[in-house]
């Protein structure tokens, strides 16, 4: 066996991932990923600037598309399988294991959908191998160019999420667990910290300019309640534990475990950075809900490692470990399966195609009764964030005005750069929404106008309220 069977795996994983990502339509992270694209700048409120430099790039080369959103995700995703498949041989694994490996990391739920959407964490995902060889490397040999590599690529790192800094620590920790106190005494690590400084400067620059608004989201962000919830932290995990897979979760614990016990300093350093990661996802998990991508870099080192470490336990446990892989990768493609034809039929707002069809429809009709309006200042509203990306990313043909009515992520208020006092506005109100928030505006009046139901193989994803304010003047 050669290393072309990976590539044919990739190819394979590849093309199921190209087939199905025109299919459906973008969700909330998305469509705010592919915004900043549209709006270049140094960086942004909620994240880094990275994914949107990206996204930029994409709309700049290629014209805009659902397809052309995801490319990069598809892009960066076979090249997560290569270094997967390249890391495990490092540990000892055969490459018949490190293709089942491969394989399991691609059936795992959420790196199917992971591997179709732009998200920072893709780009964290594609780095931390390189980081992982790189310290080891320079723990090896000491050699100037892979302190400026690990500089570079730390540097990329904390361009793509601020979650980035949780790396630093286990780095420190592995290299001081292991009494090579001699490479952080040492003019290189200065370098190092030089160049990641510099690369990172647009954050702060951008930041130092808006009074800092990234850090204070990010603190409220991660922190949420100032008292503890057991309840936040269930469900968080029980939906990792779904996210990833249930065979899949336990695996990648399994492999946590044993790479501490291990004498391998590829498996020791990937158990510290999985460690530090997981640790804080728990910790943060107590006060504030954790959405299960967050720790997928923890998820992404240890699925492909547990599938390894039980493979080599012992033959019996490398044939269950084989008939998990397959069982997932059956159950991921069922998953994919609809995705790309929709055949299930599912309950009435039960759907759970609800945040992913119907936006492009419903933006449609709201220009078209948008139109019909005689105000000089009219335009297009939502009352929460999570709906403006989709409404700004699906006005965009349509050249009209829209806003979100909503304080929680103050970057679409920098994006619109006009108050909507004095607006004649639309409300694009979901059956999702509250329908208190209606009462909390100010408007002379509010005229229902239409309702349309988004549907679905005669199933009601949503149902969309189109409700003119008249003279908008804030909230209550």
């Amino acid at each position: 066996m050669n290393n072309k069977n990976i590539f044919w795996l990739i190819a394979f994983f590849t093309a199921i991932r190209l087939i199905v990502a025109p299919s459906f339509g973008l969700g909330v992270d998305e469509a705010h990923y592919v915004l900043y694209g549209y709006y270049l700048d140094l960086s942004y409120v909620d994240h880094p600037p990275l994914t949107g430099w990206v996204q930029a790039a994409m709309l700049y080369l290629f014209q805009d598309s659902i397809l052309t959103a995801r490319i990069p995700a598809i892009v960066i995703m076979a090249i997560l399988s290569w270094q997967s498949y390249r890391y495990l041989l490092v540990i000892n694994a055969t490459q018949k294991q490190a293709l089942w490996a491969v394989t399991a990391l691609n059936s795992s739920f959420m790196f199917g959908a992971i591997g179709l959407m732009l998200l920072p964490e893709n780009f964290l995902l594609a780095l931390i191998y390189p980081i992982i060889i790189t310290v080891l490397r320079i723990e090896q040999e000491g050699k100037l160019k892979s302190y400026l590599w690990l500089g570079i690529l730390l540097g990329l790192a904390g361009l793509a999420k601020y979650t980035a800094v949780l790396l630093v620590l286990p780095l420190l920790l592995y290299i001081l667990a292991r009494k090579r106190y001699d490479l952080l005494i040492n003019p290189r690590i200065l370098l190092t910290a030089s160049i990641g400084f510099v690369m990172i400067l647009p954050v702060l620059l951008w930041n130092y300019s808006h009074d800092w608004i990234s850090f204070t989201y990010q603190s409220a962000h991660v922190t949420g309640n100032s008292s503890l919830d057991l309840k936040s932290f269930l469900r968080s995990t029980i939906a990792q534990f779904a996210a990833y897979n249930p065979f899949l979760f336990i695996i990648a614990f399994y492999g946590l475990v044993l790479s501490f016990r291990s004498t391998n300093s590829a498996l020791v350093l990937a158990a510290w950075v999985g460690l530090t990661i997981e640790l804080f996802f728990i910790g943060t998990s107590f006060l504030k809900p954790v959405l299960p991508h967050w720790p997928a870099l923890f998820y992404c080192l240890f699925i492909p490692i547990g599938t390894i470490l039980l493979m080599q336990a012992s033959p019996k446990r490398a044939s269950i470990t084989r008939a998990i892989v397959i069982f997932s990768l059956l159950l991921s493609a069922v998953i994919h399966a609809e995705l790309y034809g929709k055949w299930g039929t599912f309950p009435d707002y039960k759907s759970p195609f609800r945040d992913i069809y119907g936006f492009e429809l419903q933006t449609k009709q709201g220009s078209d009764l948008l139109e019909k309006i005689s105000s000089s200042k009219k335009a297009l509203a939502v009352m929460n964030w999570s709906y403006g990306s989709r409404l700004h990313y699906y006005s965009k043909p349509y050249g009209i005005k829209t806003f979100v009515l909503d304080d929680y992520n103050r970057q679409f208020s920098l994006w619109e750069n006009e108050s909507p006092i004095g607006y004649d506005l639309i409300i694009l109100h979901s059956h999702f929404n509250d329908d208190n928030e209606l009462t909390h505006l100010r408007c002379d009046t509010q005229i229902p106008l239409a309702k349309t139901d988004i549907l679905l193989n005669e199933g009601k994803v949503d149902t969309v309220e189109f409700i003119e304010c008249i003279n908008y003047q804030g909230k209550i």
